[in-house]
This record gives structure tokens, C-alpha cells and sequence, in this order.
């Protein structure tokens, strides 16, 4: 992993920030998501980046970067730094812990001048388009008709009248075609081309110079181990990978048609180990598990894992093994109301009862490791 990580998107793209830090050897990253930054921290302590920035993140849809994955990052001893649009929010909110943050937007939302997430929101395209915005943000309407306003473009009255109706919008629609039939004298339309104003491109700028000169955190608080937090946090088996290397692979699944049905079978994988708890082998069973995982598993497929984090796979299939052994009255039942579920209950039933072949009983799933 690069000395310096960027998470950038429609704010600027990846060859504008590559451009910026030419020689740095940064990495450049999708907007941040929940756990993006948690991953980084979870790296081997060798290959973390040194400093983390922030300038686009997701939210709505996706779940937004979590302020606790921050601080575990400046516990760690890794800098992050934010400006532009949700790194300039959290920097805000996370300055007293150490989080640094530059720029305009940074310097509004931490006098409670910005008060609203939205006014930074954009819509934009997706990462084959550059993540390209489709909308504009309301900081950079309100800094463009200031700077009409200024040259004389347009009155005092007519910015608050276009002001107010972009903010009407929800930020999904807030594009200048819209806006401009809000202004009485229609000179803004002939200015615009030349005279827009963007406060978030100029802070990611910022931020951009900035962040080689980012000092080591001094973080002093305690980053209390909360039990949302440990469950929470990346566990052995998924820190290994970076958050631009998951986030492809999460996007080449859902591309496949295939990600529901993992996902799917990955939660009832998380509830079954969870459930067979009390089932985790230790010692010369832990050993025993290890090796039947590596003799039924691709040795590709748990390149990833080291020796603790095998461990815990090992560990984890046990417990499913014995979540299967010892709940299987209930799995029966649970499969019938799968049938129900996905409608082929009647006609399973009905296909059972003309069947004259009596049906098998179940195969011990110590025969088979599941996957």
C-alpha cells in the first residue's frame, strides 16, 4: 500500500489527483464507504498507508464512513485528513481528536455555518465514468452567485431567490438548466460558462498539498472497545484485501448476477457460527480442522489468510459443521419454509407424496466441509 491514500471522486478524478502527488506514489481510491478506512488500518502495520485523505465519500444508499473507524485509524498511528465534501464534514466533527481538515467547506461546517450534509451531495456516475457528477453542490451554487453577484451579473435579491430554489431541490436535481429560470434578467445564463465557482474543487486542491506534510497523529483519547465496534470492526480474512481491491470485487459480483445469492449465504454462514459458538475446536482439533480446510480448499482461494487468520477460518467451519449437526430438525423446518418462500412448497409436498422412493436420511455434514 502507498505512503499516501486518496479517497476522491467526484470532487476531482483519479488522474487529477495522481497529477497532484505526482512522485509520491499515492493511491487513489472509489469515495469512501463505511469500513473502507477500518481495512486500510487492518493492513499488516508494514504495508498501511502512512496518511489517509478524505475528500468524496457515499452515504443514502451506502453506508457513510463511520467516525469510530477514524479514531481506530488515529489510534493506530495512521493521519487522516479531510476537505471538499464528506472528508471536510468529518474533519469538522473530528478535529478535537486529531483529524485535520482544510479548505472552505471544512472551515464552514466547524463554525456551524454548513449545517446540512446536502449542501456538499452531488449525484454522480459510477467509476467507469470517473465517478463524473451529474449534479452540482449547493456550496458551489451559493459561491457562484456570489461571484455573479459581485460582478454585478446579478442582484442581491435574484442570488437568494436562485439560492432558495436549489435548495428546494433535492441535491440529486440541483443542476444550473433548472436553476436558471429563477433569474429575472436571464444574465447569468451568458456568464455562467466562465464565471462558475467551485469552493470543493479548490479545497481538494488544498487538501492535495497538504497531505505530504500531514504529520503523525497525536491522538489523546481512548478508543473505548465497544461491542458494535469489535463486531463491527474487519476481522481476519478480509483485511488482507484494500478497500479499492473489495469494492471491485463486490462490483464484479453484483455485474455477475451473483452477489445476492452470496450475500445471502454468507449472512446464514455468519448466524450459523455465531450460533455453534460454544463448538470453536482448540488445540489438537483446531489443528486437525486447519488441515482438513487446507486439503478441501484451494490453496489460491486462502492466499489471503495468514496463519492466525486460517485459524479462524478453520474454526469458523467447524462451528458451521456443528451449527448443521446439532440444529437439524430445525434446518429441516427451515427449509420448508424456504419452499414456501420461493413458492415450490405445494408442489414439492405434492411431488413427495406420489413418490414410491422413500427419502434418504441425511448425510453427516462432517463428510463434507460446507462453503
Amino acid at each position: 500500500m502507498a505512503e499516501i491514500v486518496v479517497f476522491a471522486g467526484p470532487t476531482c478524478h483519479d488522474g487529477e489527483v495522481a497529477a497532484r502527488l505526482a512522485g509520491l506514489g499515492a493511491t487513489v481510491l472509489p469515495p469512501v464507504a463505511q469500513g473502507d478506512i477500518a481495512r486500510l488500518v487492518a493492513l499488516p502495520e508494514t504495508e498501511r498507508p502512512r496518511v489517509i485523505g478524505v475528500i468524496d465519500g457515499v452515504y443514502e444508499r451506502v453506508p457513510a464512513v463511520w467516525h469510530k473507524e477514524i479514531l481506530w485509524a488515529l489510534s493506530e498511528g495512521v493521519a487522516v485528513a479531510g476537505a471538499a465534501s464528506m472528508g471536510a464534514l468529518r474533519a469538522a466533527e473530528l478535529a478535537p481528536f486529531g483529524m485535520i481538515g482544510t479548505g472552505r467547506v471544512y472551515a464552514a461546517a466547524g463554525s456551524g455555518e454548513l449545517v446540512d450534509d446536502d449542501e456538499v451531495a452531488v449525484a454522480h456516475l459510477g467509476p467507469d465514468d470517473d465517478h463524473r457528477p451529474v449534479s452540482t453542490a449547493m456550496v458551489d451554487i451559493r459561491a457562484t452567485l456570489d461571484a455573479a453577484r459581485a460582478a454585478g451579473v446579478i442582484d442581491a435579491p435574484a442570488g437568494r431567490t436562485i439560492a432558495g430554489a436549489a435548495k428546494r431541490l433535492h441535491y440529486t436535481e440541483r443542476r444550473w438548466p433548472a436553476l436558471l429560470r429563477h433569474d429575472p434578467t436571464g444574465a447569468l445564463a451568458g456568464w455562467l460558462p466562465t464565471g462558475r465557482v467551485s469552493v470543493k474543487a479548490a479545497d481538494a486542491v488544498a487538501l492535495l498539498d497538504l497531505l505530504p506534510r500531514v504529520p503523525p497523529p497525536s491522538a489523546a483519547f481512548h478508543l473505548e472497545p465497544t461491542e458494535q465496534w469489535l463486531a463491527a470492526r474487519p476481522v481476519p480474512g478480509t483485511g488482507d484485501l484494500d478497500p479499492g481491491t473489495l469494492r471491485r470485487l463486490i462490483d464484479g459480483l453484483r455485474r455477475d448476477g451473483v452477489h445476492d445469492d452470496l450475500e445471502r449465504a454468507a449472512a446464514l454462514r455468519l448466524l450459523a457460527v455465531r450460533y455453534a459458538g460454544g463448538h470453536r475446536p482448540h488445540g489438537a482439533a483446531l489443528a486437525e480442522w486447519i488441515d482438513r480446510v487446507r486439503a478441501r480448499i484451494d490453496p489460491a482461494d486462502l492466499a489471503g489468510l495468514g496463519p492466525a487468520a486460517l485459524a479462524a477460518f478453520a474454526a469458523d467451519q467447524a462451528c458451521l459443521v456443528a451449527a448443521c449437526d446439532h440444529a437439524d430438525a430445525e434446518i429441516q423446518a427451515a427449509v420448508l419454509d424456504t419452499l414456501r418462500v420461493r413458492g415450490e412448497y405445494a408442489r414439492r409436498v405434492a411431488e413427495a407424496r406420489r413418490s414410491p422412493v422413500p427419502s434418504q436420511p441425511r448425510e453427516s455434514t462432517e463428510k463434507e466441509t460446507p462453503r
